[in-house]
């Protein structure tokens, strides 16, 4: 006998077990998990691509195999050594146009430096012949002469400038004013000339000239203005230097007009045995080929990405169609033509060539979405895939604006798809909206080599139809998705169970086929699915093959074995049609949209025959009105109420001894208010509008299918040789 505790240690474990069973099948958890994986799908897709494994090599090495650039760059040593050559020239050019040289302040500066150091010098001594003067007039002659030697000398040696002795002795000679205006008036000449006269070795003449005009008119003797001229014209010389900040523009601007040297996607680097260079460590390195295999940032900004594209999905779908992100299976769908629609984006543009990215299935993904899913998410899926087209293709503007516009051309074609052949109208539409967008992309882009791939387009538009044909039967049975096409193969006469029910309910045959055309114009008339109620009502009453004599439409001339069971059986049998239906509906692999309409289409409602027929048997006992109720459930959609009112409304018309428009309409529009008054709309969202619309529709094809007819004269001549054989 098992001890307490283990019995206790037993059942935590089994609570457990529970509490992670319920958590694991949490619909939130698992539409999370969904996104989770696509996320982790697409990353990994793109990490591929943009992030290539790394490759070990070193210059000096040969190459163990042919390496190909996996997208377009720019060949950096290249393009680096044309720059160099071309500021290299710029700078030459440069250095002998003389609009790159500016007037040197500091030589004009310096001019009247040397001015000014002259005069001192000059100045200095004559304060020494002055003081000769004073002590003895006799011999000053002789002791000037013998000064000015070394007076030429001293400013030799000091500044550099050989003045002749007859200036020094000129100036030696002037008054104390006439010195100082000599000073200023030889001063301001080398100033002026050496600022404002552009100077070099051809023009230093003709600036010398200029400074000879400038001394010739100021106030002074002839002797003073030669000495002058002397001193001023040793001053000046080429003034002009080499602006630095003219010659790196030059340089710069030069650089700039190189265009780039490309490698373009799937060009060789190096070839096997290659010895490899310094160029080819560099190309490699700018590929990425060099660098660590993993890449943080770059993989950061990939699931950046990704989560900001599928952020405005999400956001839509939240927005305009939160019916579809509150559900798991629409989410998978949409997440794994994503993924497959990316995957074969990743692999088409991998190919080398250049006409490969244009080949890309956007359009693809979008029409499967369109079909699948939404159609109006297919537009914003289309974006997506446009851009991440672009990002796969090394950032081409073309290619992602080409799948752009290729996959919106995608989800436009297939918004009114009604059987597979309208696949490839849809894709005839997507080739030639493809070509054309690739022609004009030529001259938008400056690249005409685009223009001349337009047969591109048409290509892709039929590789995606191709592809789309081939995957929409995978999705349709994997995921159980309703489609049209799915629906219109269903409508099929041959299918097994519509010709099971041919063959052994012919009644129930031609019953579900005019509850069909009566659905299908009521679900045109308040723009529910047409295509859908009409293949449902088809196989709404499939599962009275089972026992098809106990429906009196199928009883033909038999008698009606019901006269013989208690209300209580025949009641179940009736009501067991529902049951059965559903089973062979699944076993035969219906869609789920179909089996539900099958299971709802009597709803709540009573088998008022029997009901009454227990009643009047029971005598006094009450019978209870839920034993003679369908289990439900009510309809839950549009669809399944107008089944249920067209399966109704078909077989009561068909008990009208006289069914004029009057009485059809009267009748159609009291089964709606018993069916209202009755609750089974409750649980789906049709309105009294959409009520009136539907009695409308039901009366306007009634009405067609019961006129009143005129008889044929062998006819009625027919009745009356009847009436005179039975003595009428």
């Amino acid at each position: 006998m098992p001890i307490p505790v283990q019995k206790g240690g037993s059942s935590k474990p089994a609570s457990l077990m529970e509490k992670r069973k319920r958590f694991s099948l949490d619909p939130t958890l698992q539409r999370w998990l969904i996104v989770g994986g696509i996320v982790f799908i697409l990353t990994i897709i793109l990490m591929t691509v943009l992030i290539p494994g790394r490759i070990e090599m070193e210059a000096g090495q040969p190459s163990r195999y042919d390496i190909e650039a996996q997208r377009d760059i720019v060949d950096r040593p290249s393009t680096e050594r044309l720059k160099e050559d071309a500021g290299r020239e710029a700078i030459k050019d440069a250095n002998l146009s003389q609009a790159n040289y500016d007037i040197s302040l500091a030589a004009s500066i310096s001019a009247e430096d040397h001015v000014d150091f002259i005069f001192d010098i000059i100045n200095k001594q004559r304060g020494a012949v002055e003081t000769w003067k004073q002590e003895s007039a006799s011999n000053v002659g002789e002791r000037v002469k013998s000064l000015i030697p070394e007076i030429v000398k001293k400013i030799e040696s000091d500044s550099g400038v050989r003045i002749s002795e007859k200036t020094v002795d000129t100036l030696l000679g002037l008054s104390d004013d006439e010195f100082d205006a000599a000073r200023i008036g030889a001063k301001q000449a080398a100033g002026w000339i050496m600022r404002e006269k552009r100077i070099s070795k051809e023009t230093l003449d003709v600036a010398k000239k200029e400074a000879e005009d400038i001394i010739r008119a100021q106030h002074a003797s002839p002797e003073t203005k030669a000495a002058l001229l002397e001193i001023v014209e040793e001053q000046i010389s080429p003034n002009l230097v080499l602006n630095p900040g003219k010659v790196e523009q030059a340089r710069e601007s030069a650089e700039k007009q190189v265009k780039p040297v490309m490698i373009l996607k799937g060009q060789t680097i190096i070839r096997r045995g290659e010895i490899a260079t310094s160029d080819h460590i560099d190309i490699l390195h700018d590929l990425g080929l060099l660098s660590p295999t993993f890449d943080a940032v770059t993989l950061a900004c990939i699931i950046v990405m990704i989560v900001v594209l599928l952020f405005g999905m999400g956001v839509y779908l939240y927005l305009y169609r939160r019916d579809i992100c509150s559900q798991t299976k629409p989410l998978l769908i949409l997440g794994t033509v994503t993924v497959l629609t990316v995957f074969l984006i990743a692999v088409i543009s991998s190919i080398p060539w250049d006409g490969a990215s244009f080949l890309v299935p956007a359009s693809l993904g979008t029409m499967l979405i369109a079909i699948l899913v939404d159609s109006e998410l297919s537009l914003l899926a289309g974006v997506v895939f446009g851009v991440l087209t672009g990002i796969i293709s090394g950032g081409s503007l073309a290619s992602a604006v080409i799948a752009m516009l290729s996959g919106v051309a995608g989800a436009f074609a297939v918004t009114r798809i009604s059987e597979r052949s309208d696949l490839m109208r849809a894709g005839m539409i997507v080739g030639t909206t493809t070509a054309c967008v690739i022609a004009v992309a030529g001259p938008l882009t400056g690249n005409y080599q685009i223009s001349r791939m337009w047969y591109m387009g048409v290509l892709n538009g039929v590789l995606s139809t191709v592809i789309t044909i081939g995957f929409l039967p995978f999705f349709e049975n994997i995921f159980r998705v309703t489609t049209p096409i799915k629906l219109l193969e269903l409508s099929n006469p041959n299918q097994p169970l519509l010709r099971r029910l041919l063959m052994e309910a012919p009644g129930t045959y031609h019953h579900s086929i005019i509850v069909g055309n009566l659905a299908e114009a009521a679900a045109e008339a308040i723009g529910a699915d047409s295509l859908l109620v009409r293949v449902a009502a088809y196989y709404h009453d499939v599962g009275k093959t089972k026992r098809p004599y106990f429906f009196v439409e199928n009883q033909l001339m038999q008698d009606n074995p019901h006269d013989k069971l208690a209300p209580t059986l025949s009641t179940l049998i009736i009501m067991s049609h529902i049951k059965d239906g559903v089973d062979m509906a699944s076993r035969s692999g219906l869609p789920e949209s179909i089996i539900s309409i099958i299971r709802e289409h009597h709803g709540t409602t009573l088998v008022p025959y029997f009901y009454h027929k227990a009643s009047e048997n029971a005598k006094e006992e009450v019978v209870d009105e839920k034993d003679y109720r369908y289990v439900g459930p009510k309809p839950q959609t549009k669809e399944s109420a107008i089944v249920m009112l067209a399966d109704s409304v078909e077989a009561a018309v068909r008990s009208l001894s006289r069914p004029t428009p009057g009485r059809i309409e009267g009748l159609v529009r009291k089964i709606v208010k018993e069916r209202l008054a009755d609750g089974q709309f409750d649980e789906c969202d049709l309105t009294l509008k959409d009520l009136d619309g539907v009695a409308n529709a039901f009366v306007r094809v009634l009405s067609g299918i019961y006129h009143p007819r005129i008889e044929y004269p062998d006819v009625v001549q027919r009745d009356a040789d009847t009436k005179k054989v039975h003595g009428s």
